[in-house]
């Protein structure tokens, strides 16, 4: 990335979160923590933003919550090949007339995007979710639960138990996360955790994708546990010890040869039941 981009990034990311850590700019940018360190030193001598111990701060702080993580935008230019292998594979356990759940993320986004067309019933969290799949006509019935609105990561998020999602059944959850590992499934923000919670207790069974990046991550927020975790879906990127990990407590672990299925891109899935 050229520093110009670098900089502009920087100082999107920092007015749109009030203040924003080191690491986090390190881990979004894909660059060392010394060039970070440099970018926001020249930026705050411009006067485009304020250096502060850890991080930086907009000069017009924002007043209301910012979720952690990566938005939306950002992640889907991340590991895409690996995401449509993915949810390539994913889009095999769906038949028509199901109900089907997916939370938002990048890797569900793509499957989003194959199921376009089918005649499915759906709730998701994700207003990209949502107008892909309501964009083809026939197509799915969607249901969105109520509650807050967050641009940068294309969400919906509730404070309160009832949004909406308690009267959904769904018969398999298609479950995005920051990471993935031996405790399971894991994300940074307590509201977007708290959301994916909700989302576990409405399915009869879960099934994750995450590509091979997400199995080095950590977070201490969990949200489903790699037992209750029905299949889990990743790509060759993934380490044989990560692989073996998933595989000794996960019944069903699936790993997507990502160059077959990028030269094979987006061709129709073949239906077949859960």
């Amino acid at each position: 990335m050229l520093e110009r981009e670098r900089h502009r990034l920087i100082v999107k990311l920092t007015n749109e979160r009030s203040i924003i850590a080191l690491s986090d700019l390190v881990d979004m940018l894909d660059a060392s923590e010394a060039t970070i360190r440099r970018d926001i030193a020249a930026l705050d001598r411009n006067g485009e933003l304020r250096r502060v111990r850890g991080g930086a701060e907009a000069l017009r702080p924002r007043h209301q919550h910012q979720l952690a993580g990566v938005p939306f935008a950002m992640s889907r230019d991340v590991n895409v090949a690996q995401k449509e292998a993915i949810a390539r594979e994913a889009a095999t356990l769906i038949e028509d007339g199901m109900s089907v759940i997916l939370n938002a993320g990048s890797t569900t986004f793509e499957l989003a995007r194959l199921l376009r067309g089918r005649s499915l019933d759906v709730l998701t969290n994700s207003f990209s979710i949502a107008s892909e799949l309501l964009s083809a006509r026939p197509g799915c019935r969607v249901t969105i639960p109520s509650g807050t609105v967050y641009p940068e990561h294309n969400i919906i998020l509730s404070s309160f138990e009832h949004d909406g999602t308690e009267s959904f059944a769904g018969e398999v959850l298609f479950m995005s996360c920051y990471g993935l590992g031996r405790a399971g499934a894991t994300e940074m923000d307590p509201l977007i955790a708290r959301a994916a919670q909700k989302l576990v207790r409405r399915a009869e069974r879960v099934v994750v994708l995450a590509d091979s990046s997400k199995l080095r991550m950590r977070s201490s927020m969990l949200v489903a546990a790699l037992e209750d975790i029905d299949i889990v879906i990743t790509d060759s990127g993934a380490g044989e010890a990560e692989i073996a990990l998933l595989r000794s407590l996960c019944p069903d672990v699936r790993v997507m040869p990502v160059m077959a299925a990028a030269a094979d891109d987006r061709a129709p899935a073949r239906p077949s039941a859960l």
